[in-house]
């Protein structure tokens, strides 16, 4: 049985990978078998029961159950021992709630994306959510939500917004480009996301800054 322990702060990132990747395997189980997002959700969700905080999935309590409900029925009712820390954490994220710490740019992110929408997947607002929320932390897109690589994040970008993906000509990192293409959208000048000026490639993105 996976106990439900905070993770010391002192614990290596590999610690938090290797917890990260136990907790979506066993969510997959729930999946349906060709789901073509359900990789991406439960490396998402994953990732943040290894961190102690659902809120950093960038979903609300109502659009996480909602979302385990559609992708990965019976995660939060059945008697999975290896489940049991997202039970727990799910029933104090809903007590607790979730606030937004740079709405105003959550707010560019969602036009955005909701304007490049693709019609067919009905998955893409919870996307939009996890994305939005993904770019105020100082990490690459790519390992901040648990995935592989930079192709990951490609992929699941021109299966939701596949107009958008087509305009990054210059082939920017993704959170660079995200964060210029909403303030684009919006008439506004070009801006780093909230986490770019802290991550340790932050020189290379933005070397006249550096």
């Amino acid at each position: 049985m996976m106990d439900a322990v905070p993770v010391p702060p002192s614990l290596p990132d590999t610690s938090i990978t290797d917890r990260a990747q136990r907790f979506a395997h066993a969510l997959l189980r729930y999946a349906p078998p060709v789901h073509p997002d359900a990789g991406f959700f439960a490396a998402v969700i994953g990732t943040s029961i290894a961190h102690q905080d659902l809120a950093r999935s960038g979903l609300s309590p109502a659009e996480l159950h909602d979302l385990l409900d559609y992708l990965f029925p019976g995660a939060l009712t059945g008697f999975d021992t290896s489940l049991f820390p997202l039970r727990e954490q799910y029933a104090a994220f809903v007590s607790m709630g979730v606030s937004d710490p740079q709405p105003g740019f959550t707010l560019l992110m969602r036009v955005l994306l909701d304007a490049y929408r693709a019609p067919g997947p009905d998955t893409t607002p919870w996307v939009s959510s996890v994305l939005a929320h993904a770019c105020l932390r100082p990490d690459h897109l790519w390992r901040d939500l648990g995935l592989s690589g930079r192709e990951d994040v490609t992929v699941l970008l021109a299966r939701h917004y596949p107009g958008l993906v087509s305009r990054n000509v210059k082939n920017l990192r993704w959170k660079k480009f995200l964060a210029h293409s909403a303030c684009e959208h919006a008439d506004l000048p070009a801006a780093a996301a909230p986490g770019c000026s802290d991550c340790e490639d932050s020189a290379f993105c933005y070397p006249a800054a550096a």
